[in-house]
């Protein structure tokens, strides 16, 4: 029996087996997490026993493999170690899960905390008899997909405690609604770091505000604020002062505390640091507790329980979600005292952080709150323990602050730019384990490589016994790269006539598109740069009707009226529906088509609607609109001129730049050129046009190349940048050897297949030339990445494009490597980088050179 379950579970089929099932929970949990949250995916997946199964499952199993196929020798020592690398990262994780937490701590500047909100929600239940007490947490992971109904039940005093869900509203709101025979309820308004947020207080209820109960015609609470309603109006009784002020007059005051005052309209009550307005009395309603979405409406996640005691049971709503504490809710059950909260709990350190100053940076020009370069906190620690530790720290990106077992990273900061927020990880011994595991996994990759008798090494062998094979397989396999090649090498010569149109001279708009710009993310780049991403953008073409890109740009500024009568705004050819609603010709629509003879954006309540669904519930439809909008609103910028920011301002503090629309932000001289600088511009085309010579607007070109590096020399980009990033999209480097790569690869795989089928030595020179051919697109490839990095100032792998690049990069580097031995493995990674510079030009990866997000 023992020998069975051994089989069992040390077999390689149950292996094949749990990572199958892995592998489809974390993909379905990944789906879950976009449409849910990732609360739902920690319900439905992550934080379940089930999946907890599986991962002890496979240790269970690894371990037995281990001593199963005696992996404890050098020969499978590569093997041994990627085995124990699993079974300690799922410890390591296993220690995370149970012992660790994640938070938050703020901070102000000037002042210290030791607290930190946990990420994770928790519904905490207290009941007293005000002798002896009893406490209960619950760790919780309420979502809008499913909710798992629990029920928890105690016994306090002889007394028997049940705690049980009912109900999850998430971003509830509570909104009144009249039917008969209903209740009178008072709505008050408070006021806070939320914003603006309805109460309702039912006739004969009682509810905290703060810590403050509040009761509506209910004299049960001595301590309760009261408020009774009479036939001539609503008045206030409080055991406390409650200052106020006027919404008409300003005017301030002080409500005396235990006198009877009239609750009036447009006042602001202050009591302790909770702030509330009468709005209205209802009569003859109820409450009902709905969910918006969060762009309606800003409300509060509502965890609803049943709390029952001796048979008594009472319905408790309770406000709270994750990142913050909720204040408690109190109440009294048969004899009794309740305290319940829902959302994140304190942890408390042993050691207090100060904040000294909070440091913000931003990139020239940048505004909003996507403008900063990087932000910093200089913070001094300070631990009384152990005869006293205090030191001081800079934290940053990548510069975080390691103590005690606890880790705190630069997380964001509040929006007066006077706070900090810190995210802190608790999990010295989880993160130690798991890095054990992941230097067990690099020792493993480098053992393959180096063990004589290791799987990699056995490969290497049955590859060379092929060269002394010949059969009908290797046939196949060069008919079948064959016929790849060929396919590959096939290439489209056709090209579009232009039509008739207003050409800009192309060397003029060469000395166009060296002028500087400045875009919305405060980064100086040449019009060059700008028009190639703005007309490909619009277009999806590099070229259109026969003009480059600065030509079009230049055109559209100079003589609108035509170009917004040309097709040229692209929409999607797979979308039939779109192409008839906007009366498409060859997958192309003007810009003039987009509205109706009384000037309505036809398309605006189209839009409007995609707009407001969640990505998950988009149609093609939707998503297709919502980009033929964007194209059509970058067309309008570009006619309007807002989208140039040619012009910097003189002694600006954060050296902005602005378009002409923009000139009453200049002093009165510099004022009037900017206004006029572009119509004169546009007047010496015209005149270029009509004498068949470009001097006169190459003159006047000038006037704003001058002023640029004249009021902009703080932060104006060295001309060699300038020129490189110019020659980068011309030469569009890496579009190029998406080309290449695969063409060189198939011929390299067809001659070294070739090979094996009829060995010739003109067969294997080729290879080398093909090899050595590879080796400069390897070099261009690198030259590539290191004008990008010139280009931009940072190292070229901050974003999803960047990153595709480097991949590609290292794995052709990879391929030579290892192709001393063998030129197969250089011809395989010219295919994978192929295929991964393919990824890299889809639609959804931006190629855009941006500053580096902190």
């Amino acid at each position: 029996m023992l020998k069975s379950i051994q089989n069992i579970l040390f077999s390689t089929k149950l292996t094949a087996f749990l990572l199958v099932v892995f592998g489809v929970a974390i993909g379905w949990a990944t789906f879950i997490e976009n449409d849910y949250g990732t609360p739902a995916s920690k319900a439905l997946v992550f934080n379940t026993k089930w999946f907890e199964l599986i991962l002890f499952l496979l240790v269970i199993n690894l371990v037995g493999n281990v001593f199963k196929y005696k992996l404890l020798r050098w020969e499978k020592a590569a093997t041994l170690m990627f085995h124990l690398a699993f079974i300690i990262i799922i410890i390591g994780a296993g220690i995370t899960r149970y012992i660790s937490y994640e938070g938050s701590m703020q901070i102000r500047e000037g002042e210290m905390s030791n607290t930190i909100v946990s990420s994770e929600t928790y519904l905490q239940f207290k009941v007293d008899d005000k002798v002896d007490q009893l406490t209960f947490e619950k760790k919780m992971y309420l979502n809008p997909r499913y909710n798992k109904k629990f029920s928890h039940e105690f016994e306090f005093e002889g007394k028997q405690i049940e705690i049980a869900y009912k109900d999850f509203i998430q971003n509830s709101i509570d909104t009144v609604v009249g039917v008969e025979n209903g209740k009178n309820i008072i709505e008050i308004v408070t006021v806070g770091k939320g914003g603006r947020v309805s109460r309702f207080i039912e006739d004969g209820q009682t509810k905290f505000f703060g810590n403050f109960p509040i009761a509506f015609n209910n004299t049960e609470h001595h301590q309760a604020i009261q408020l009774t309603n009479t036939d001539s109006g609503i008045y206030i009784y409080s055991p406390y002062d409650i200052r106020y002020m006027s919404m008409d007059d300003q005017s301030t005051g002080t409500l005396q505390k235990d006198t009877i005052h009239q609750f009036k309209n447009r006042r602001l009550y202050s009591i302790d640091n909770v702030q509330m307005v009468f709005k209205e009395l209802h009569k003859s309603a109820e409450i009902r507790k709905i969910s918006v979405a969060k762009d309606v409406a800003r409300g509060e996640d509502a965890l609803v329980v049943n709390v029952t005691c001796n048979d008594k049971t009472k319905e408790v709503t309770l406000f709270g979600g994750k990142g913050y504490t909720s204040n408690s809710t109190i109440f009294q059950l048969e004899e009794l005292n309740f305290s319940l909260t829902y959302g994140s709990k304190i942890y408390t350190t042993p050691f207090s952080i100060r904040l000294n100053d909070f440091i913000l940076e931003r990139y020239p020009g940048a505004t909003g709150p996507r403008s900063p370069s990087s932000y910093a906190s200089e913070v001094t620690l300070l631990d009384n323990r152990n005869g006293g530790v205090e030191f001081d720290q800079r934290i940053y990106m990548n510069n975080i602050l390691d103590y005690g077992g606890y880790r705190f990273f630069q997380s964001s900061y509040d929006q007066d730019e006077l706070g900090t927020v810190l995210s802190v990880n608790y999990d010295y011994w989880g993160t130690l384990v798991t890095y054990i595991g992941y230097f067990f996994l690099f020792l493993g990759m480098i053992l393959v490589l180096v063990v004589k008798k290791s799987r990699f090494r056995g490969i290497q062998k049955s590859i060379k016994k092929l060269k002394s094979k010949r059969n009908v397989v290797t046939g196949l396999l060069i008919g079948l790269f064959t016929l790849s090649s060929i396919n590959a090498i096939a290439i489209d010569t056709k090209t579009k006539k232009a039509k008739d149109y207003v050409e800009i001279d192309k060397d003029h708009a060469a000395k166009f598109s060296q002028l500087v710009i400045q875009d919305a993310g405060g980064r100086l780049k040449p019009v060059h740069t700008f028009a190639s991403e703005v007309i490909r953008k619009i277009t999806h073409k590099d070229k259109f009707q026969g003009l480059n890109t600065s030509q079009v740009l230049l055109g559209m500024l100079y003589n609108r009226h035509y170009w917004q009568n040309q097709p040229m705004i692209y929409v999607s050819r797979k979308n039939k529906k779109l192409q008839e609603r906007l009366k498409a010709k060859d997958n192309y629509v003007a810009f003039k088509d987009f509205f109706d003879k009384d000037f309505n954006y036809i398309i605006e309540d189209e839009v409007r609607e995609a707009i407001r669904k969640k990505p998950a519930e988009r149609s093609n439809y939707d998503k297709d609109i919502i980009k033929v909008d964007e194209r059509a609103n970058i067309c309008n910028m570009v006619y309007q001129g807002s989208m140039l920011r040619l012009f910097p301002k003189k002694n600006d503090e954060n050296n902005t730049w602005y378009s002409t629309s923009d000139y009453q932000q200049f002093e009165e001289q510099d004022s009037i050129f900017v206004k006029v600088i572009l119509s004169e511009y546009f007047r010496s085309i015209n005149e270029s046009f009509n004498k068949k010579g470009w001097s006169i607007a190459d003159s006047t070109l000038t006037y704003i190349s001058d002023y640029q590096q004249k009021f902009g020399v703080a932060i104006y980009p060295e001309q060699s940048k300038i020129n490189m990033e110019i020659k980068y999209n011309e030469i569009d480097i890496f579009k190029k050897l998406f080309k290449y790569y695969p063409l060189v690869g198939l011929l390299m795989l067809f001659f070294l297949f070739s090979d094996v089928f009829k060995a010739k030595k003109w067969k294997k020179k080729t290879v080398n030339v093909l090899g050595a051919f590879l080796a400069v697109l390897f070099l261009l490839h690198t030259v590539g990445l290191i004008a990008r990095w010139y280009i931009s100032g940072h190292a070229p792998w901050s974003n999803g494009y960047e990153s595709m690049l480097f991949i590609a990069w290292v794995t052709l580097l990879a391929g030579f490597i290892f192709s001393k031995n063998n030129k197969m493995s250089l011809a395989a990674t010219a295919i994978l980088a192929c295929l991964i510079l393919f990824v890299a030009n889809l639609n959804w990866l931006d190629p855009e050179i941006t500053n580096l997000v902190p």
